[in-house]
């Protein structure tokens, strides 16, 4: 939390429910970055993924276990659902259950950039 703070990035391994499936990737969150939060799919070599730039203000309507369509291609004892309402669309996160307090705060601090020199 304290390297966001300082205006460092961090990426986190992410899924990303798209339909019925969840489709692996990581969620970057760089509040010195034009787009300070993204989700970038993963690609095998030599293939380009494009990055999707979640646009805030950010909610966090909720954080519980993994269930649903496609969640069986998540580790759901590791991993927690994380919702989050964007202004153009509704996200569902599988996050690292040890990085779902990273992932909250950064989107608070994010939702207010004066909070991140706090």
């Amino acid at each position: 939390m304290a390297a966001l703070r300082r205006g460092e990035g961090r990426a986190v391994s992410a899924f990303v429910r798209d339909g019925r499936r969840f489709r692996q990737g990581s969620l970057v969150l760089d509040p010195g970055a034009e787009s300070p939060v993204v989700w970038r799919p993963y690609r095998f070599p030599g293939r380009n993924g494009r990055a999707i730039a979640l646009t805030g203000p950010f909610h966090v309507y909720g954080v519980g276990p993994v269930t649903g369509p496609g969640s069986l291609a998540v580790d759901r004892g590791a991993f927690r659902l994380v919702s989050v309402e964007t202004t153009d669309r509704p996200w569902e996160l599988a996050v690292p259950a040890v990085d779902v307090p990273l992932v909250r705060a950064a989107l608070h601090l994010l939702v207010d950039p004066a909070a991140t020199h706090a």
